[in-house]
């Protein structure tokens, strides 16, 4: 094996380990509404500093 190939068996147990897409799609939900809500705190952050000058 070239030191470019990957092992097979270290491939198939990476697969194996991989989460099934209906147990990733609500955390990834989960972190975009958080992302939501961090972007409008920022926002409005921003806009009320921007306030006062």
């Amino acid at each position: 094996m070239n030191e470019g190939e990957a092992d097979p068996r270290a491939l198939r147990l990476l697969i194996a380990a991989t989460p099934d897409a209906e147990t990733v799609l609500p955390w990834l939900r989960t972190l975009a509404v958080l992302a939501g809500f961090l972007t409008v705190a920022i926002l409005l952050v921003t806009f009320e500093l921007l306030g006062r000058v």
